[in-house]
């Protein structure tokens, strides 16, 4: 009879631990997942921007210093792109990169000659929107890893998380 109980209390352990790994798991797959509905806008986003670029280089060489930095955000964003999900470094160059792109834009607002230009416009018009689906799915990508940092660094969780080594991911501000 001890036995038996003995073999059912250690049952329950394996399911309990089973049952908190596959938590783990699928809010970690979860957060990757919505951090690849970011990255495709991200994606969007570097393909447009040094076209926009290129207008303003065109038209006004004295805006060299928002050029320059644009140029340096995007370099530093395709050299920390991995695949597999965000890292630090990469969230911090896309934080960089979405900051000097609104610096060009706002360049940009301020030549009425280039706003005039409809493929100008169309280009601003198109990184808008790309900046508010972004937007979007950084909220959700955030609430995603903040249900994995919850299931991670609680208990029973965190001791699963320790012994299988789930690492925590970082959030993406805007």
């Amino acid at each position: 009879m001890a036995a038996t109980l003995g073999a059912v209390a250690a049952l329950l352990v394996v399911a309990a631990i089973a049952l908190g790994y596959n938590r783990l798991v699928g809010a970690r797959n979860r957060a990757r997942y919505t951090w690849a509905d970011c990255d495709a806008l991200l994606v969007r986003r570097a393909q447009a921007v040094p076209r926009l670029a290129a207008i303003v280089q065109g038209a006004f060489d004295h805006e060299r210093e928002t050029l320059t930095a644009v140029a340096e955000a995007r370099g530093q964003v395709e050299r920390t792109a991995t695949p597999g999900g965000p890292t630090t470094d990469r969230v911090a160059a896309e934080e960089a990169l979405g900051a000097a792109t609104a610096r060009l834009v706002v360049v940009i607002e301020g030549y009425p000659q280039l706003r005039a230009q409809a493929a100008t416009d169309e280009l601003i018009t198109a990184l808008r929107e790309i900046e508010g689906d972004l937007r979007r799915a950084r909220m959700v990508y955030n609430r995603t890893v903040q249900t994995y940092a919850d299931r991670r660094d609680t208990f029973p969780g965190s001791l699963i998380a320790g012994a299988f080594r789930f690492a925590p991911m970082p959030y993406f501000a805007e």
